[in-house]
């Protein structure tokens, strides 16, 4: 590693609204596609009942990540937050499941970016594309944070608006709609149908914590982190409402369940042409928007893992020009390609879902310890204190459980690896690390010594001292 590269350190450049659109253009994919196997498990109530729970388990998992990202302000995310606050075991693991959860969403993103494309342009084929998406967006994380990510707010701007106007102009009565449609797939399967379709409701709000993820390089992560973090789950909770109401009046339900594109095809029975094109492009580019932001975050994560030494050192380096942490993010590109080629891509998202699952236990977990180790409600503490911790965070962790517990049906194996390969991951790190003598050093971070250190108890104490000869 050069001298430039080890001097070199991220640069705080991004505002709010780079914030907003990582999180959003991680997020609003799933909300094109994926969430409509909800209705295939449990019709249109089913999906209406897997977004409710699972945007209330989102709604607190991004309180929590906006708590712990304002106050701890790192690029590593949830990775950091399990570090500083439960273990290098828990961190590993943490660290190592936001890696597979992005690092799996981008080749999926990318392969489907490549199918819309052969589609319009039967001449090209789907590999090549695939590749060249994936390596055209290596390079834009390469060169710089900021212009990925302002590339991120336009992409995501255009596909949310193109959500808003198809609405509006459905609920105005612009287009045609079916409201039987709503009552001939509402119940299916029964009420095990309704469990069932919890399994994908994270698809609407999947990877909306990793706009914590830019803290180290936001100019006020006190301020940006909070208000990006929430007015992105805002912006999702009501990109969710409209999605799920457009699609169920204009797609039969045992149509809906199956659809491939569910907005792109809601737009098609429309049979109004401009909205076929709006939501056309809008899947277009919300793919491109979502593969860009799990470049970014997944790289993170890496980084993160490499400077504290649980992965090569080598991949911690930041680029001397670009103030990119450049390794992780090229190594990003050889490990997309390997997905995305290896014909397993069904089983790897699954597996990413399982990662996503088990980040949601987590989080909230380290809120839980961070507001027992410092239970102060400084502003240098604490920038951001949401409203109900630590209690809602308990809700949370239960509603992750619950959730995770319903891929027993159809998805038991890759629940079962998941298991092992981050049990494994917890046992080796936690006991690689055990005789490490490294401690958190949190008169640096400008907090005080945790509740119940050795330091805080001397410091108590003489404090007592002082006062009793006063």
């Amino acid at each position: 590693m050069s001298e430039n590269s080890e001097s070199a350190s991220l640069v705080k450049t991004l505002r709010p609204f780079h914030v907003w659109a990582l999180g959003v253009g991680i997020v609003l994919v799933g909300e094109y596609m994926g969430w409509n196997f909800t209705v295939a498990k449990g019709g249109v109530l089913g999906s209406l009942l897997a977004m409710l729970v699972a945007g209330t388990m989102y709604v607190i998992i991004s309180l929590c990540a906006s708590e712990l990202g304002s106050a701890t302000k790192l690029a590593g995310g949830p990775y950091d937050w399990a570090r500083l606050f439960i273990g290098p075991g828990a961190a590993a693991s943490v660290g190592l499941a936001v890696y597979m959860e992005y690092i799996a969403l981008e080749a999926a993103d990318a392969i489907v970016v490549a199918f819309i494309a052969s589609e319009v342009f039967p001449q090209l084929q789907v590999f090549p594309v695939t590749l060249l998406v994936i390596a055209l967006l290596t390079f834009i994380n390469y060169r710089g944070v900021v212009a990925a990510l302002t590339l991120n707010f336009f992409l995501t701007m255009i596909a949310f608006i193109a959500i808003v106007v198809f609405f509006f102009a459905t609920a105005f009565g612009t287009v045609d709609i079916h409201p039987e449609y709503l009552f001939q797939g509402a119940l299916p399967n029964g009420m095990i149908g309704l469990f069932a379709a919890l399994q994908f409701g994270p698809w609407f709000y999947l990877g909306i914590e990793g706009a914590a993820m830019c803290a180290e390089e936001c100019k006020h992560p006190s301020r940006a982190v909070p208000l990006g973090q929430q007015a992105g789950m805002i912006t999702l909770l009501i990109g969710a409402a409209m999605t799920l109401y457009l699609c169920s009046v204009l797609i039969p339900a045992n149509m809906l369940g199956v659809s491939v594109y569910p907005l792109f095809e809601a737009a098609q029975n429309s049979g109004i042409l401009i909205f076929i094109a709006l939501l056309g492009l809008g899947t277009l580019l919300t793919c491109l928007a979502s593969a860009n932001g799990c470049v970014c975050d997944s790289s993170r994560s890496w980084f993160a893992l490499s400077r504290d030494h649980y992965v090569s050192s080598w991949f911690s380096a930041v680029h001397p020009k670009y103030n990119t942490p450049y390794r992780a993010v090229i190594f990003t590109m050889p490990v997309a390609i390997g997905f995305a080629f290896s014909g397993f891509l069904d089983q790897v998202i699954t597996f990413s879902i399982v990662s996503g699952l088990l980040c949601y236990v987590l989080i909230p977990f380290a809120l839980i310890r961070f507001r027992t180790l410092f239970p102060e409600t400084t502003s240098k503490v604490r920038p951001f204190a949401g409203p109900l911790q630590p209690y809602i965070a308990y809700f949370a962790i239960a509603i992750a459980i619950t959730i995770l517990s319903t891929l027993f049906w159809g998805y038991k194996y890759n629940l079962i690896f998941g298991f092992v390969f981050y049990g494994i991951a917890y046992f080796y790190f936690s006991h690689k690390h055990k005789t490490s003598k490294a401690e958190n050093n949190w008169a640096e971070m400008g907090w005080p010594e945790p509740r119940g250190s050795e330091n805080a108890r001397i410091g108590q104490e003489v404090i007592g001292v002082e006062f009793s000869k006063d």
